[in-house]
């Protein structure tokens, strides 16, 4: 078991910081502020430790993940409260395509990712975590949004193996962490458990990110960890974080060896706060790995190898 220790690496603390993603074409660092409008989404340079923000975009609702366009430089797609959205440069927002929830007692748009094919995931949850109440959706341009899974509790992570023929997939309310066969095609497959956690003991799994030899990195809810697990589900390293809610982990920098790593001050007591001022705050620690290439979102539905 290796052992590492993150490091903070801003001064401002988000409320509920996710979806942190590496994307080296423009050698930036970006990942939002969960919270209801305004929510944030930022954009910064970033080299170890030295993280500086170029960008923070105010957004009308909760803004929860998103993605590049392909060959789109400075356009992304925005998961923001039940639609997708897209992003240029400057801020301003076009709806694309919106959501239809089940009926009920609403729910919002969690984390998602392009996939390597160029479509874009996208999970759910009830405001008030019901369990049964979230979905995982894809949406492909050509042919609109489906819904691949259905009966989860909190829809989270997504990641990709180096061989594109796994996907990782995490539903954080019975902290469950799933593998899928994809095919050619990235249709999944053959649902099994990758990872069980005792939520009550360990937290519950997030965010994750996939490193060059397939090894998955979780962030824990609760946990005050990372934590590696090998591609066949061991658990063989360790990244520990001081605060509570570690929420999303990307891999990047310009060496693509630097773990980041969101917070939350989401779920703490005051004197829990008090304890823990560095909650919300971004985090980092050296692992010795590189990531993968982030997935960019295909609008002309290419479906791209």
């Amino acid at each position: 078991m290796k052992d590492y220790v993150a490091q903070v690496c801003t001064t401002g603390a988000d409320f509920l910081g996710e979806s942190c993603r590496w994307d080296e074409r423009r050698q930036e660092l970006m990942w939002v502020d969960q919270i209801a409008g305004p929510g944030h989404l930022y954009r910064a340079t970033a080299d170890g430790a030295s993280v500086v923000v170029v960008r923070r975009y105010d957004l009308p609702g909760s803004p929860s993940a998103f993605a590049p366009f392909v060959g789109r430089e400075d356009e992304w797609i925005v998961a923001m409260d039940m639609a997708l959205w897209s992003m240029d440069l400057e801020g301003r927002l076009e709806k694309v395509v919106e959501f239809e929830g089940p009926s009920g007692e609403p729910v919002h748009l969690n984390d998602g990712s392009a996939d390597p094919w160029g479509r874009f995931w996208v999970g759910s949850m009830a405001y008030d975590a019901a369990p049964g109440r979230a979905s995982l959706y894809r949406y492909d341009p050509r042919r609109g949004v489906s819904v691949e899974l259905d009966g989860l509790t909190i829809s989270n992570g997504l990641a990709w193996s180096p061989g594109l023929d796994t996907m990782y997939f995490v539903d954080s309310g019975p902290g469950t962490i799933f593998a899928y066969d994809v095919d050619d095609t990235g249709a999944i497959s053959r649902p099994r458990v990758f990872a069980q956690f005792d939520v009550p003991r360990e937290g519950t799994p997030d965010g994750i990110c996939v490193d060059a030899d397939g090894a998955l990195w979780v962030a824990v809810w609760g946990g005050y960890e990372v934590r590696q697990y090998s591609p066949e589900g061991e658990y063989v390293a360790r990244v520990a974080v001081e605060t509570a809610q570690p929420a999303s982990c990307a891999l990047g920098g310009p060496r693509g060896t630097t773990l980041y790593i969101t917070t939350a001050r989401d779920e703490l007591s005051d004197e829990q706060l008090a304890r823990e001022p560095l909650a919300g705050r971004l985090f980092c620690a050296e692992v010795q790995v590189a990531g993968l290439g982030l997935c960019h979102f295909d609008e002309t539905g290419g479906h791209r190898g």
